[in-house]
Parts: C-alpha cells; sequence; structure tokens
C-alpha cells in the first residue's frame, strides 16, 4: 500500500512517514560530524598544507624549510560546520531515492566533491583578493621607491596603510622573514624572501611580479625604483587587457548562467508538481545515478559559462 493512498488514515501528515528516514540519516551524520570536528579540522589544515605544498613542487625550488608560507585560505573550523551541513544534506537527499545503506555509502564521495570544490573556491576568492589589490600597492611602492624609500621602509609604509586581506598578509611575510635564522645556514635576505614567497603564492600575478622583483631588490636604488616602475606600468597594462576580455566574454557569462537557470527552475516546478512520481523514479539505486546525472547536466552551463568567461593575463 502506498504512503500516500486513499487508504492513508490521515494523508494531510503522511509525509512525516516518508521524512523519518531522512531525518535520522541527517541526524546521524550531524552527530558524527560533530564527534570528528577536531579531526576533520586537522585534516582540512592538511588539506591546505597539501595544496601549498604542491604549489611548491614540479619545476619550483623548495625553500628553506624558514621561509615556507601556508596560507589559510579559510578557517578550518567554519569550513567543519559547512561540512556538517553538506554531509547532512547530501545524505538526507540520498536517502529519498535510495536505501539508507546505498545512501550513506553515496554521501561519503559527493560530499568529499563538493568540500574539495568548496576549497577550490576559496582559493580563487583568496588569488582574486590578491590580484584586486596588487596594482595599487605596487603604485604605491613604487612611488615611494623614487622618493629614495629603501625596500624595507617602503614596504612598511604600503602595509600600514593596506586593509586586512590575502596580499596584506603575503606582503607582511616579505617583512617578517627577512632576517630570519634559515637551516641551511646564515640569515634570510630580501632577495630571498622575495624569491621564496614567489615560488608559493597561489597568484600568478603576484608570483611574476616577484620573480620581477627578486632580481631588483639587490641592485642599487635607482635600479630598483625603476623596475618597480617599470612593473607598475606593465601591471595597468595587464588590467586594462583583462578588463577588455571580461568585457567581450561577459556575454558567454550571461548565456551559460540564464540557460542553467532556466533548467533549474523548470526542473524545480516539474519536482514540485509530480513529486510522487520523481521519489519513484528516482527511488532505485539506478535513478539514484541517473538523478545525479541530472543535477550535473543542469549545473553545467552555469559552470561552464562561468569558467569560459574568465580571462587572464600576467604577461609583464
Amino acid at each position: 500500500m502506498s504512503e500516500l493512498s486513499p487508504a492513508t488514515t490521515y494523508p494531510t501528515t503522511a509525509w512525516l512517514i516518508a521524512a523519518t528516514t531522512p531525518a535520522l540519516v541527517a541526524a546521524a551524520m550531524l552527530v558524527a560530524v560533530l564527534l570528528l570536528r577536531g579531526r576533520l579540522a586537522l585534516a582540512l589544515a592538511i588539506v591546505q598544507a597539501g595544496m601549498a605544498a604542491r604549489r611548491r613542487g614540479g619545476t619550483r625550488a623548495r625553500p628553506d624549510p624558514a621561509l615556507v608560507w601556508t596560507p589559510t585560505m579559510i578557517d578550518p573550523g567554519r569550513v567543519v560546520v559547512i561540512c556538517a551541513g553538506v554531509v547532512a544534506t547530501v545524505a538526507a537527499a540520498l536517502s529519498l531515492a535510495a536505501p539508507i545503506f546505498l545512501a550513506l555509502v553515496l554521501a561519503a564521495p559527493i560530499s568529499a566533491a563538493l568540500i574539495w570544490a568548496l576549497l577550490a573556491m576559496a582559493e580563487s576568492r583568496y588569488v582574486a583578493g590578491i590580484d584586486r589589490d596588487l596594482t595599487a600597492a605596487l603604485g604605491r611602492m613604487s612611488a615611494m621607491l623614487k622618493s629614495g624609500s629603501g625596500f624595507r621602509t617602503a614596504l612598511e609604509r604600503v602595509l600600514a596603510d593596506m586593509q586586512a586581506g590575502p596580499l596584506r598578509d603575503e606582503w607582511g611575510y616579505l617583512l617578517t622573514r627577512q632576517g630570519t635564522n634559515l637551516a641551511s645556514g646564515g640569515i634570510a635576505t630580501p632577495q630571498q624572501v622575495v624569491a621564496a614567497l614567489a615560488e608559493q603564492t597561489a597568484s600568478a600575478r603576484q608570483a611574476t611580479l616577484l620573480s620581477h622583483l627578486s632580481v631588483a631588490v639587490s641592485q642599487p636604488q635607482d635600479v630598483l625604483a625603476r623596475r618597480c616602475e617599470a612593473a607598475y606600468a606593465a601591471i595597468q597594462a595587464s588590467d586594462r587587457r583583462r578588463e577588455e576580455a571580461n568585457t567581450e566574454l561577459a556575454q558567454m557569462r550571461y548565456s551559460g548562467m540564464a540557460v542553467g537557470l532556466a533548467g533549474i527552475a523548470m526542473a524545480a516546478y516539474l519536482t514540485l508538481t509530480q513529486w510522487e512520481r520523481v521519489v519513484a523514479a528516482y527511488r532505485t539505486p539506478l535513478g539514484a545515478v541517473v538523478g545525479a546525472v541530472v543535477i550535473a547536466a543542469l549545473a553545467l552551463p552555469i559552470i561552464g559559462g562561468l569558467l569560459l568567461a574568465r580571462a587572464a593575463d600576467v604577461d609583464y
């Protein structure tokens, strides 16, 4: 007998029966996340450190251990709270269309993929914050170097006027790590610190700039000032080219969002008006897989529009 068949005693509250399983699954996942929140926060911190280590790998030289820089792109405690909501929501949604055991099994990889996407978005915001403030900060530093200030003095003055953000944190690293005792012996020179941050920063634009400055910082004051001024002029030209490209690609972004949102709105309408049929169609194990494919297909136009409309220019 169907839960909402004419023989149901109280059809107005029969939805509570169907909601029991998702509620129990969500509660179980929330309890598990809360009990393991300390280990999850540590694991997320290790993941962020691993992302930073991968940026240092490949063809990039490994810096001295005293000059290792691991940025905190998102607070691990905040991520744990978001993870709890993501895991509970995904497990509850899957339990509507699949048995409890299968829902719990599928919830783990899907939740992991969503959390990884969250970390990727946090890294993207971190890089965007650096790129947003880089031009103005470099312009102020160039002006101070032209007025006769040394590299450290100019850096201190720029940091004093800079608002809190990723760029302030990374340029603060340039200031605090100078004179640090190196594991290989000796102390860290400004040239070594700038070169180390160039190898570790998440922003390609800043890495290009720091690679340029790492050569100039050890040269005489007038040479450093001229090189910094040239870098400032080049990065301004780069910003203009990127803005022009973003303007031209805006139509692609808006088209992708319009198509994706239209598909999501239509799917939401059909789900609300034919809920019983949707539950029956996606309750089976195969239905859960098809449902995931349908959700991905609906999201692809939006994701594609956002990704294809991005423009980058690091040519100095």
